[in-house]
């Protein structure tokens, strides 16, 4: 009896790919360059999915393309006929980079890899395991924090990796040496610890030269490690290499040797929300001749989830250019809100300033310890000790401000008691650390809600996080409106 195979696949098809996978298939299957921004975490185990799917479908198709040549050239040699001239090689074998912050999503990448290549061999899996998986007594209890930030923050969460993956056609080996491997799953620190600096004696790029597939992913995590790392790593992509590594010259791309491989190498983003230094990467390293896409979702703002009654003051500050956007600023904050703060009785005492910037924090740090305000500080490079003291003395009232960066919060997520003010020298670029802030204020014992207080500056140049915020229908008022720079929400 014959069964009706070609129709049985189709449904199988149809039940595979979610809606979301569908939709972003016949673009990554393209070739196409793609920004993907979503701030919804419910479907980044799909994207996965189709993304690792696409990865190796890449390396098992240029694999059996180059061993089906190597056996044809074989087959002439023996009958003593003239090879044509085929080309299907880069400098390098690695074709796929997978850029990814922490070891935990990246034992999940590499554990779909194995379960999608179907590989009956898998070589070092319990090393994989030992260096990538935490036990139950290593896992930290984060039973008090944050949906968001346990996800983040769940297993491994060490930010120096690398793994070369070899295939072969029965088997799959993880930690092989980087040029005899088809992936490469690192984070960008893992990486940079190789590639080094320009005089360094001992640095090695050669196997980034023919990467024909590069896939970032939870940018919005890597801009909270050190973003030049990833820089660094693309400016050091698909050069001409140092060393030969028993290359085949005569099947070399032409591309690969006129220097034109950037542009015949897909590049997949994927991140919660858009930045100013997502979109410049997207411009100025995203060069495939496929031609790219950029898919941002619109948001309808934090605000809506702010639950106490709380007066929020916009103020938006008068620049002329992004160049001096950073000193004008600085001199609204300290000729305006500084000497207002100073003149209440209440916003003097139990006020929080929040810095996203740590390179801003450092310039106010400097200019409070000057002016000997009464403060303590809390940044991702306070130790423990300090922020329970910062914590103690803010809330009984020992000290008066409180200077916290958006990094303390994204790695900490400790809850500022005590905190009836606030002042966001700059929005957070996680939006929803700025409800999240919010909701913490906490008014006088035996006061209303109404006697907490918000006051946010910004620029025409932050209308992407203005937007997190304050939602797409009112970004465009705050950005343009010419009847006025201040504008209140309660």
């Amino acid at each position: 009896m014959n069964k009706p195979t070609v129709k049985q696949e189709d449904n199988e098809t149809e039940d595979i790919f979610t809606n979301l996978q569908k939709s972003l298939f016949p673009y990554i299957n393209n070739y196409n360059d793609i920004l993907y921004s979503s701030s919804d975490n419910s479907k980044m185990d799909e994207i996965r999915s189709i993304y690792t799917l696409h990865a190796l479908n890449h390396v098992f198709k240029t694999r059996d393309k180059i061993l089906k040549n190597s056996e044809k050239i074989k087959h002439l040699q023996e009958k003593g006929e003239d090879i044509p001239d085929i080309r299907d090689q880069g400098f390098t074998r690695p074709k796929v980079l997978i850029l990814l912050p922490y070891k935990n999503t990246a034992l999940d990448i590499m554990e779909k890899m194995i379960k999608i290549s179907g590989s009956k061999q898998v070589e070092n899996k319990k090393r994989l395991h030992n260096e990538f998986k935490l036990s139950s007594e290593e896992d930290s209890d984060m039973s008090d924090k944050p949906e968001d930030y346990r996800k983040i923050f769940r297993g491994n969460i060490d930010d120096m990796f690398r793994v070369g993956i070899k295939f072969t056609r029965k088997s799959m080996r993880f930690f092989a040496d980087f040029y005899q491997s088809d992936i490469i799953v690192a984070s960008p620190l893992g990486l940079r610890m190789i590639i080094g600096a320009e005089g360094e004696k001992k640095r090695d790029y050669d196997f980034l030269s023919s990467i024909e597939l590069l896939i970032i992913d939870q940018c919005q995590d890597l801009l909270m490690q050190n973003w030049d790392h990833l820089l660094h790593i693309l400016n050091h992509m698909h050069l001409i290499p140092k060393a030969t590594h028993d290359t085949d010259f005569s099947r070399i791309k032409n591309w690969y040797l006129d220097s034109k491989a950037k542009y015949l190498c897909q590049n997949l983003i994927f991140t919660e929300y858009l930045t100013p230094e997502l979109n410049s990467l997207f411009n100025t390293y995203c060069k495939n001749i496929a031609g790219k896409i950029k898919i941002r979702h619109p948001h309808f703002g934090t605000i809506n989830d702010v639950i106490i009654p709380v007066q929020q003051t916009y103020h938006r500050i008068a620049t002329k250019s992004i160049k001096q956007a950073d000193d004008d600023r600085f001199n609204f904050f300290i000729y305006k809100v500084l000497p207002n703060i100073q003149k209440s009785v209440i916003l003097q005492m139990h006020t929080a300033i929040y810095v996203p910037s740590y390179f801003d924090f450092i310039r106010i740090r400097n200019y409070m310890d000057e002016n000997d305000y009464s403060y303590h500080v809390l940044s991702e490079y306070t130790e423990p000790a300090d922020i329970s003291r910062a914590r103690s003395d803010f809330y009984h009232g020992r000290v008066r401000y409180i200077l916290m960066t958006e990094r303390f919060q994204y790695y900490r997520r400790y809850r500022i008691r005590g905190m009836q003010n606030i002042v966001f020298y700059g929005l957070p670029d996680h939006a929803n650390f700025f409800s999240e802030m919010l909701n913490n204020l906490s008014p006088p014992k035996g006061e209303e809600g109404s006697d907490v207080s918000c006051t946010i500056l910004y620029t025409k140049y932050d209308r992407l996080k203005l937007e997190r915020v304050v939602g797409f229908n009112r970004v465009q008022k705050l950005c343009n409106s010419m009847k006025s720079d201040t504008f209140m929400f309660a």
